[in-house]
């Protein structure tokens, strides 16, 4: 027996929070790194209080995308949301890397177009999933934990005469204890769903989906980590500020960047990153001296990405295990100061993949020894570089 669905249905997926314990920044982080291998290009994430549920909050995630239909929206939140990295673990995993390691959340995948109500609550020792949906042979229902899976049939006996409502309330009492919006709700202590709904519609902000943040404090601070994981001092041998490259004025965040990032190590005198392999940039990366800008000023070759407002800030070499000097670039920030671009012969210019905030987050990461967590933001760094850089 299948599930009548309701007109003017309405679909979701929420996280369920205190912001007390989970700030905006994991909340970014988190479904930035959950979304990492997903082709998402334009993700919303709305918060709001949650009237009845004092302390508490919800994030609203929706992909953005104008062309998918709600079907299709629908089988992408259900999947994200399933998936061994779902934004609920790496939002707590943000958090943690955040000094909140004790935070709990809850999550809820809700339909009334079909039948699905998929209500979880996680923290960092594991997690208890209820649900009810439509399966493949009919209603079912299932509990689910680290270390157990139960999936039942619900059977809902009825005359072959019962009217449309009738059989809407008979589906409803059976499946009623089975919800994971009745688990959240005893959970809580409250009612959820009501309360959901109330949020859905009166957002209260936009939190950017980002694994790093932009502009020159986020740059400081990514420089300040890559500092303390190769044991280099903020700012030794920092040049004068940098001056204008053909016209192009130095954006902020590189800016930032040299006066924050250690221009004399005597212990690394090359100042190689060997060996990278995020987005387009492959190989062997140094960031550009004093005198190098000062070589780009004078060539005329640098003409051309000069007039699409590029500064360039590293060069790239081929990699040891073959690139050789086919690969040889320019590594130019663009005019927002956050995208980079690869630059060959002075010409044509194409995107690197990360953004210069995820670049040295990339190179920090690099160079330490990983936790879990750390792992899956390395991996969503790589997959979403490589996503931007074969878009174009």
């Amino acid at each position: 027996m299948g599930y009548p669905g309701r007109p003017m249905a309405t679909s979701f997926a929420a996280l369920i929070f205190r912001p007390a314990e989970i700030p905006d920044r994991a909340l970014s982080q988190g479904f930035a790194v959950a979304l990492g291998g997903w082709d998402v290009a334009s993700p919303r994430l709305l918060v709001a209080a949650l009237p009845g549920l004092p302390g508490y909050s919800a994030a609203y995630y929706s992909s953005g995308e104008p062309s998918a239909g709600a079907g299709d929206e629908l089988d992408h939140l259900i999947e994200l949301f399933e998936d061994e990295l779902s934004p609920p673990v790496a939002v707590l995993d943000a958090a943690a890397e955040l000094g909140r390691p004790g935070a709990t959340v809850f999550a809820l995948v809700y339909s009334e177009e079909i039948l699905h109500d998929d209500g979880w609550r996680l923290e960092a020792s594991g997690f208890l999933r209820y649900f009810v949906r439509e399966g493949e042979e009919g209603l079912e229902a299932g509990v689910e934990t680290p270390d157990r899976s139960d999936l039942v049939e619900i059977a809902v006996d009825l005359p072959e005469s019962a009217a449309e409502q009738e059989e809407r309330e008979a589906i409803d009492r059976a499946i009623r204890p089975h919800r994971g919006s009745t688990f959240l709700a005893d959970e809580l202590g409250a009612p959820v769903l009501g309360a959901l709904m109330a949020g859905l519609f009166a957002p209260e902000r936009r939190v950017e989906v980002r694994l790093v943040e932009p502009g020159p404090a986020s740059i400081a601070a990514e420089m300040a980590r890559l500092n303390r994981v190769l044991r280099r001092e903020d700012g030794r041998g920092a040049p004068a500020p940098p001056a204008p490259v053909r016209g192009v004025a130095p954006p902020a965040t590189y800016e930032a960047f040299v006066r924050a990032y250690d221009w004399a190590d005597p212990a690394d005198p090359e100042d190689l990153y060997r060996e990278l392999a995020i987005g387009a940039i492959e190989g062997t990366l140094r960031f550009l001296r004093e005198g190098e800008l000062r070589g780009h000023e004078r060539d005329p070759a640098w003409e051309a990405a000069a007039g699409r407002a590029l500064y360039p800030i590293a060069r790239l070499l081929g990699s040891s295990l073959g690139g050789g000097a086919a690969q040889r670039a320019t590594i130019a920030l663009g005019p927002d100061g956050e995208r980079l671009w690869l630059v060959r012969d002075g010409a044509s210019a194409a995107p690197a993949g990360p953004t210069f905030g995820e670049l040295l987050r990339y190179l920090s990461l690099g160079w330490s020894r990983r936790t879990d967590a750390e792992e899956d933001l390395i991996g969503a760094l790589m997959l979403r570089a490589r996503l931007r850089s074969l878009a174009g």
